[in-house]
């Protein structure tokens, strides 16, 4: 089945390094549509792969950090990808891994639906939205399935394998297997997720123009010559700033066991820093090497330096899933 692109749009939030490949709007379910970008041939390519972006961020302010756009054939870090004068939507990264990439705003961020609850925007949710676009797109069962994502797009695919496990259990079997999961700087969680909560609600409590005006560059950048760049591109719709937060401030990932059933035979890359980046804390990739996925292939970067072959290891991984099959 080939995946329902439909009506072209201009993106919400212009990248300001080059023209993006068109935004394309797929319908997942009555009333809810979500705004994409797509790399590679959907015809033709051994993987599809669904990515997730963070709170609050876009597909655009993912373009402007330039730390894991591995769709692109360049950019692997330290603000390496495409300049000025380049062609900013090429899929050769996508190309060279013989996948076709599906990006996309989450709801309630960018072109995609607005949220009507907060419940819209639950981790939980999310990540069936994340499971019907990949349902929509997948070409056929023969179509290896890969899902990632950065941050909040991390905890979307990890409760997107959890309900596949959940419904193989209860069916006997479910639509697809996951061959993949990429999980980039994955957020606080479980004990760290309550800490979290309160700071998330006090932004909400701000309010939307306080947040544009207090958005900072990333830790990783610090001491490094991008330091003084301005902070990424701010996603999230005025329409449903309020539910986003609130929902991501009552959002946390299943229980420890549940995961690890759901992913014992998901091959799994795992992407994080250990930068004072609070949000985002080393403690949660030692969790998914110990607890959640002792199998996972982790790793952690303390420098700018150390993320620059991010790229180039989830290409590595999509392109080594099911070798020699």
């Amino acid at each position: 089945r080939k995946c329902p692109w439909f009506r072209n749009a201009a993106p919400l939030l212009a990248d300001t390094r080059a023209s993006p490949p068109m935004a394309t709007f797929v319908e997942i379910r009555d009333g809810v549509r979500l705004e994409t970008r797509r790399y590679g041939d959907p015809t033709r390519s051994r993987a599809l792969v669904v990515w997730g972006h963070g709170l609050c961020n876009s597909m655009a302010g993912e373009d402007e950090d330039m730390l894991w756009n591995f769709w692109h054939a360049r950019g692997d870090g330290n603000g390496t990808g495409p300049g000025p004068g380049d062609d900013d939507d090429d899929d050769d990264g996508a190309v060279a891994m013989d996948a076709h990439v599906v990006r996309y705003s989450a709801r309630g961020h960018g072109e995609s639906s607005p949220s009507t609850t907060p419940a819209d925007c639950a981790w939980d949710t999310l990540g069936g939205d994340m499971l019907a676009l990949a349902r929509e797109c997948r070409r056929d069962a023969s179509q290896r399935l890969v899902l990632g994502g950065a941050s909040m797009g991390a905890a979307s695919a990890i409760h997107a394998a959890v309900r596949v496990a959940r419904e193989r259990e209860r069916a006997g079997s479910s639509p697809e297997t996951i061959a993949g999961l990429v999980l980039v700087i994955v957020p606080t969680f479980h004990e760290t997720r309550r800490r979290r909560r309160s700071q998330i609600l006090a932004a909400a409590e701000r309010g939307f123009g306080a947040f544009l005006k207090s958005k900072k560059p990333r830790p990783i950048f610090a001491g490094t010559d991008r330091e003084d760049e301005p902070p990424r591109l701010v996603g999230v719709r005025e329409d449903s700033f309020e539910h986003v937060m609130a929902a991501s401030a009552d959002s946390d990932l299943p229980p420890s066991d549940v995961i690890a059933n759901a992913l014992r035979d998901v091959p799994i890359l795992a992407l994080c820093w250990d930068c004072g980046d609070k949000t985002h804390p080393p403690s949660s990739a030692a969790a998914i090497e110990t607890r959640l996925a002792p199998h996972a292939d982790v790793r952690v970067a303390k420098t700018l330096e150390e993320t620059r072959g991010w790229s180039e290891a989830v290409r590595a991984f999509v392109s080594g899933l099911g070798a020699g099959e």
